[in-house]
């Protein structure tokens, strides 16, 4: 029995209160991005489109999620895998101790408001930074009194602190010297900040006593305090959460000043893409340094396929395992093959396939033997299918190669061993595209294909799975009615629903979410129909086709450094335009990419979208344009043209 709720349109980190549903719902995998990366003593950036998952990890740090898994992993083997990748970065030690306290602050629209207070710059700057410090305190303690199991609020004058240095800490806390006198006096100033705040429209203004640094990521180092007289085993770890809402200032200062400051205590800040200036986003990378480490979620997982596709399955079949009584495999509802209404028409398109071949090719001594070949294949119908097809564009490149060949006797016929080798896998792809376009015989279906449509965006993958997974619970429905009914999705229907999602229902949600989105929409569709045009040349040049442009890294360089600076710069508002597609993950890229000499910024189309404009969804292959054609694109669109790629 399917249950109503669809679990696939739940989030991990909406469930935090609920400690066993969170952990049910979290996979160890998504541990893997620590792995390579130092995040211990040193300040830790984490980066993702919306959806990646950032919150979910930060949550997994937290003390009262620590505690319950270490609880349940002595009987539940899901989370003795979550337990396990855990103690591998250092958070459980060999006795099972928990060596990290978490404390997450989420940032809100709440600190933007401090933007509109009447007060001048650098006012607000010390504002915002004493109500960050005042709720990184109260967050520390809450996690402390969490690990260390305090019963009331009346507990946390068992930390007592002895500073080293307070020359940095506000001077009405100078001479606290334990939690709860702490505790008091952070929530003193935290209701003088936000009645200074809700009172934005009105004239009355309240002495806050403000700071212009982040002296709380001090205040909890090792040396300064105690608790019942022992000094802390735990590594402090605080986590800011969604900093992208922040103002661009706000950001900016927040972000600075902790690289900056070097923290006593460990500090991971979680913000999304569009938080970046353009400058960034344009700059934007794995970067690990002496003390900051910056980690890009969707660009770890594209360096690791593989990886990323055992996490969403992963994900998926946890999902799956809430929602059914007898769990199976997400992945199993997923029909891999074909229905008879499409084996019929893979039938006929052999035989159009076929007879175009024999009537082009047929009458060459040079093709007798890849041709005659062909019908002694003992492979099911779709990939004989595929090998016609793939034949198709062999023959087309050979006979259109720009060089002549000359003939000598005997050396004019293309043997089998030569078609074997030029009927790579790419090529293989190729065809199955063109099937697709001119046989509407399905392609984008599979667990592998909704994978890598989700451009290593977790979200992404759930949002299309989660409409795949209403089509099982309506085939559900239609098996209790009917037995025979199948319950698994077939290959035609899975390709509908996909393209559903992408051309209608996500299409639709961008002209919500992102601005200036008829602009960006024209930069896209041009660059998907150059793409298009580009992938379906009758030799197919580029097996299995492109779903990239680039730019010269000097192009690159000319963009971020000359025209972002610069509103009035003819190349603007296409710059602008490329970093805010960069920003809601509309598009990935690749910088100081190799080829022909040249270094190159490549621009991938986000691979949701290659089911848009039916391309592959690979990455590697692209076309080279300069940046007169970006803007004509940008301007007026793509204006199409007729061409035969030749094969090199």
């Amino acid at each position: 029995m399917i249950t109503e709720i669809n679990p696939f349109f739940a989030r991990a980190s909406e469930y935090i209160e609920l400690d066993d549903k969170f952990l049910n719902l979290f996979s160890p995998e998504v541990l893997n991005i620590f792995n390579q990366n130092t995040i211990w003593n040193n300040v830790t950036i984490l980066r993702s489109s919306p959806g990646g998952g950032k919150t979910t990890l930060l949550k997994m740090f937290t003390p009262q999620i620590l505690k319950k898994l270490k609880e349940t992993s002595k009987h539940d083997e899901h989370n003795r895998e979550i337990y396990t990748e855990l103690k591998k970065i250092g958070v459980y030690d060999d006795d099972g101790n928990i060596k990290v306290i978490g404390s997450l602050v989420p940032f809100n629209n709440e600190y933007m408001s401090i933007e509109f207070l009447n007060l001048n710059e650098a006012q607000k700057a010390r504002v915002f930074f004493s109500l960050v410090n005042i709720r990184i305190i109260l967050s520390t303690l809450q996690s402390i009194s969490v690990l260390h199991s305090f019963k009331s609020i009346a507990d946390y004058r068992r930390i007592l602190f002895v500073f080293q240095n307070n020359l940095n800490l506000p001077v009405s806390i100078r001479s606290i010297n334990n939690g709860i006198d702490l505790y008091n006096w952070a929530c003193d100033q935290e209701e003088i900040i936000c009645k200074e705040i809700d009172s934005v429209y009105t004239d009355k203004h309240r002495t806050i006593e403000g700071t212009d640094n982040l002296y709380s990521l001090d205040l909890f180092a090792p040396s300064n305090f105690s608790i019942d007289g022992q000094k802390l085993q735990e590594k402090i770890l605080v986590m800011l959460d969604d900093v992208h809402n922040l103002s661009a200032f706000q950001r900016t200062r927040l972000v600075t000043t902790i690289i900056q400051k070097r923290p006593a205590v460990n500090t991971w800040v979680s913000e999304r893409l569009k938080a970046l200036t353009m400058d960034e986003l344009f700059s934007e990378g794995n970067t690990e340094g002496r003390d900051m480490n910056t980690i890009h979620i969707e660009k770890f997982w594209s360096k690791k396929h593989s990886a990323f596709e055992k996490f969403a399955k992963s994900v998926a079949n946890r999902r799956v395992a809430l929602a059914l009584d007898t769990p199976r495999e997400f992945a199993s509802y997923l029909m891999e093959d074909f229905e008879e209404v499409d084996n019929e028409k893979i039938q006929e398109a052999i035989n159009t396939v076929k007879t175009r071949v024999i009537d082009v090719y047929g009458s060459s001594d040079r093709y007798k033997v890849w041709i005659s070949n062909m019908d002694k294949l003992n492979v099911d119908s779709f990939d004989k299918l595929t090998e016609w097809r793939s034949l198709e564009i062999l023959l087309y490149r050979d006979i259109n190669k720009a060089q002549q060949r000359l003939s000598f006797e005997g050396d004019d016929l293309l043997q089998e061993n030569e078609l074997i080798k030029q009927q790579e896998a790419q090529v293989i792809q190729a065809a199955q595209l063109f099937i697709n376009k001119e046989f509407q015989i399905p392609f984008y279906f599979g667990i592998s294909k909704v994978c890598k449509l989700s451009s290593f965006n977790i979200e992404q993958f759930l949002s299309i799975s989660g409409h795949l997974f209403e089509e099982i619970k309506n085939n559900e429905i239609k098996r209790v009615v009917n037995s025979n009914h199948k319950i698994e999705i077939s290959s035609r229907r899975q390709e509908q629903i996909i393209k559903n999602v992408v051309n209608k229902i996500k299409w639709n949600e961008l002209a919500n979410k992102v601005p200036n989105f008829v602009k960006i929409k024209m930069l896209l569709d041009s660059i998907g129909e150059f793409c298009q045009q580009e992938t379906y040349t009758p030799n197919a040049w580029n097996s299995p086709g492109i779903n990239a442009i680039a730019i010269l890294m000097t192009d690159r360089a000319y963009l971020k450094d000359i025209a972002l600076k610069n509103k009035s710069n003819v190349y603007y508002e296409l710059a602008k335009c490329i970093a805010d597609c960069i920003s809601y993950n509309l598009i990935d890229f690749e910088l100081n990419y190799n080829c022909k000499n040249k270094t190159w910024m490549l621009l991938y189309l986000n691979k949701m979208y290659c089911a848009k404009y039916n391309l592959p969804m690979n990455n590697g292959k692209f076309k080279e344009k300069k940046l007169t054609e970006l803007l004509g694109w940008y301007n007026s669109g793509f204006k199409g043209k007729t061409q035969n790629k030749m094969s090199i």
